[in-house]
């Protein structure tokens, strides 16, 4: 790569936590066409590669920030009508000290040497394409948008690494299809490369990144002298084939022929480059069938749990439509609106013998690019079919239920990037139902400013939500909420204040997630953070806040909080953290009695925390945590322990085994409602003991870096025990229960919750995009009013349960059209 670094500064190691992206010059380069393509074997051929001068200069992100890295780096960079190729030469002192942990593509930093590539193809400083590779071959990408980082995106690239006694090289393959572009004849390009050196926890980049300020995309250098390439046809296919054999365990005897159940599915998704900025992204009769299992937990609370998408294609290229906080794809494919209702429509001497408790996704689409001038625009659409539920009668005969119309759901977004990293964003999400069922709609709008030197930054936004038709109301239901927030977002002293509004009809959760509106809520923060070393310790962070909140309608008080933490990084790379979270006054809780406005008075509270990690580096490390809640009126406390230690036993194998455990003594809430002869609702309380027990189990053995085993698996049990009930005032205090009320607190059972997973997963990417998985799955669901007190009694009574077993293999082929015509034409 041609370094060509007019007026570029060397970095003197000095840093006051004061410069920023605008005091500083910012690095280039200057690249050229190359007329060979190398050959990636990790060899870096002198009359391909050294064509150009190489990139050279690294300064240390992380520890010491701003000094030269320890060792040399030469990174050289070439193009021609069909990639973008980086060559690089990572000189090491010792190279029989470079580290090579195996791991499954994008699993991030393991316990290995990387290096890697930032392209910010439109030289915005906010997005950008990031190809990283590690000494032992393994890739991961990653698309960093506006501060946010995509994970979930692959992109097709090739690489080649290799080891030597001056150290190692990397050499990458990086096809325009593969990333986009603005077009234009001339191209100038953001760009940063990062080195980690793993045995002494270095990170450096090219072009430095003081971490002091905001942002990391804004820090990059450019290149420029990239001419002539255009977007090729970006057309990709990738259908998949895929089989399953279902086993569940019946206790029918009669029935045990039937337990197996298996089906042959095939489908495809394709990729098409509309144009050099924008890709649609359509899946046809999709198949997540191999989707990981969901954490399941016991939910006691007032609000809906959050459980993480694991599907790919809602996970993968969606930064855009979820950068509003509007969209949980979740929503799609899971309960039916009406399955909750089946039971009010049954009519004399009929029963529900099927009510599925998912919708079947018929097909989904997204378009998203970004143009030359910064326009983001993102439509998401997808479609689900109608879902009944079956009931029967005392003579057999059945008949179907609607629980889910055809159903439509649509997001639309623009994003205009603006100067200094900031942006302007509308959003809208849609949802349409047929057959007379409800629609909905949300509207919003989010901005961000900041000012030249990055150091203060404003952003604000509203959203309009609406629902046509829902609760039998034919007109619309309007709702709002908007949001306000000032910081000062780099320096060794940070601040911030934060105003969020949210009326009490405002509902985003037919394709958003919201666990309550209603609520106004103001929070102010200051955090004072020392980047470079002081005294025993590499970096040290402190902060305090205060949060005050209170209903939107009634205006009601609801508690002010405040806290305190810090977190120390010591030489030796082990980290330490602890906190404390006081509320003086009492908490006003409109939610827990399930019954607005009845409120629920808690008396104030007292928290601390405390955690300890260990350096990854070591062979055998672990994270430990403690936690400790208090509370005197009700003579309540809490505390739970988690320690997770983690074991590699070489570079192929390594064990991580996480375990918590919590108990909540007196742990007072909800636990039912009836009415009296006189039409009055009388709430009840139970003070329960909450014991809760998770172990998990995440497990690796790569054979190489295109292929592995994996396995993930968790037990999860917790008990609520009953000790006694109240009934709530209409104050919001606890009075004792009467003898009249205890037909009704004697139906109240006590809950011991069981949930086994276990994913056992082998893949074999055998080819750039193409994949081989292979995964048992093993699910094990039980809730008893019975409360186990030993942990193997519970065990032995939980896989006594019928049990759940998946076994599929999945074949998924990539077909480029561009790779195929050229094969085809030769």
């Amino acid at each position: 790569m041609g370094l060509c670094v007019g007026g570029a500064q060397a970095h003197s190691g000095k840093h006051d936590g004061t410069d920023t992206e605008s005091t500083k010059t910012s690095k280039t380069s200057k690249v050229i066409r190359t007329q060979a393509a190398p050959k990636l074997d990790g060899h870096l051929e002198p009359e391909v590669w050294q064509q150009v001068n190489p990139a050279r200069d690294f300064y240390r992100y992380d520890p010491l920030n701003g000094m030269p890295s320890s060792q040399k780096t030469e990174v050289y960079m070439l193009y021609d009508d069909e990639a973008i190729y980086i060559g690089a030469m990572l000189y090491d002192s010792a190279p029989d000290s470079i580290l090579t942990q195996l791991g499954q593509r994008d699993s991030g930093e393991n316990n290995a040497d990387l290096f890697g590539v930032y392209l910010d193809t439109y030289n915005d400083k906010q997005n950008a394409f990031a190809f990283l590779v590690s000494a032992a071959g393994v890739q991961t990408d990653i698309k960093h948008s506006q501060g946010r980082e995509d994970w979930n995106w692959d992109a097709v690239w090739e690489s080649s690494v290799r080891t030597h006694e001056q150290g190692w090289t990397v050499e990458m393959r990086i096809p325009y299809g593969a990333i986009r572009f603005p077009e234009a004849e001339v191209q100038t390009w953001g760009v940063n490369y990062m080195r980690v050196i793993r045995r002494n926890r270095e990170k450096s980049y090219w072009s430095h990144v003081d971490n002091s300020v905001s942002g990391l995309i804004n820090q990059a250098g450019r290149v420029i002298g990239i001419e002539g390439v255009k977007s090729p046809v970006r057309l990709q296919f990738m259908p998949y084939i895929s089989g399953y054999v279902n086993h569940y365990a019946s206790p029918d005897s009669e029935r045990k022929a039937k337990d197996f159940t298996h089906s042959v599915n095939g489908g495809m998704d394709v990729k098409y480059g509309i144009n050099d900025a924008f890709t649609l992204d359509v899946t046809l009769i999709p198949d997540f069938g191999q989707t990981r299992s969901d954490d399941q937990v016991l939910n006691l609370g007032p609000f809906e749990v959050k459980y993480n998408e694991n599907r790919q294609f809602f996970t993968e290229g969606t930064e855009l439509f979820n950068k509003a906080g509007l969209f949980y794809s979740r929503r799609i494919g899971s309960r039916p609106v009406g399955h909750g209702r089946v039971q009010d429509q049954l009519q004399e001497g009929e029963e529900i013998t099927r009510n599925p408790g998912e919708t079947q996704l018929l097909n989904a689409a997204k378009v998203s690019g970004r143009t030359r001038r910064g326009l983001g625009i993102g439509l998401f659409n997808a479609i689900t079919g109608n879902t009944h539920a079956t009931v029967q009668d005392s003579l057999g005969n059945t008949r179907q239920v609607l629980t889910n119309p055809f159903t439509n759901y649509n997001v639309f977004v623009l994003d205009q990037t603006l100067p200094r990293n900031s942006y302007v964003t509308f959003t809208n999400t849609n949802v349409t139902r047929a057959s007379g069922f409800y629609d909905a709609n949300v509207t919003g709008l989010s901005m961000r400013f900041a000012d030249k030197r990055n150091m203060y930054a404003l952003t604000t936004g509203g959203n309009l939500s609406q629902l046509y038709g829902k609760d039998g109301n034919d007109g619309v239901s309007l709702g709002h909420q908007y949001s306000l927030n000032l910081s000062k977002i780099s320096g060794n002293l940070r601040y911030g204040i934060n105003h969020n509004v949210e009326s009490d009809t405002y509902d985003i959760n037919d394709l958003g997630f919201l666990s309550n509106n209603n609520e106004i809520s103001t929070s102010a923060s200051v955090s004072y953070n020392f980047y470079q070393p002081v005294w025993k310790f590499l970096s040290w962070n402190n902060s305090i806040s205060v949060a005050h909140s209170r209903l939107y309608d009634p205006g009601k008080f609801i508690a002010l909080d405040m806290s305190a933490s810090s977190s120390v990084r010591f030489r030796n790379f082990n980290s330490l953290w602890g906190g404390v979270t006081v509320r003086p006054g009492e908490r006003y809780d409109y939610f827990e009695a399930r019954t607005f406005p009845q409120v629920f008075v808690q008396p104030p509270a007292f928290n601390t925390n405390i955690g300890y990690s260990t350096d990854y580096r070591k062979r055998f490390a672990y994270d430990a945590t403690a936690n400790y809640w208090a509370s005197r009126r009700y003579d309540q406390n809490s505390w739970s322990l988690n320690f997770s230690p983690r074991f590699r036993v070489n570079d192929k194998f390594s064990i991580i085994n996480g375990n918590s455990y919590s108990i909540d003594k007196r742990n007072i809430g909800y636990a039912s409602k009836y009415e009296d002869t006189q039409q009055q609702t009388h709430i009840l309380f139970g003070d329960r003991t909450r014991t809760t027990l998770s172990t998990t189990i995440t497990s690796a053995y790569i054979f190489n870096e295109r292929s592995g085993l994996t396995l993930n698996m968790r037990h999860y049990w917790s008990r609520a025990a009953y000790k006694e009930f109240f009934e709530l005032t209409k104050q919001g205090l606890l009075q004792p229960t009467t003898s009249e009320q205890e037909v009704y607190t004697s139906r109240i059972n006590d809950i011991n919750y069981n949930t086994f997973t276990l994913d056992l997963v082998y893949s074999w990417r055998f080819a750039p995009g193409s994949e081989l998985r292979v995964v048992w799955k093993n699910f094990v669901e039980d809730q008893a009013h019975k409360v186990e007190k030993r942990y193997f009694d519970n065990l032995s009574n939980t896989f006594a349960v019928p049990q759940h077993n998946n076994f599929s293999v999945k074949l998924l082929y990539f077909i480029d059209y561009v790779s195929l015509r050229n094969v085809l034409s030769a």
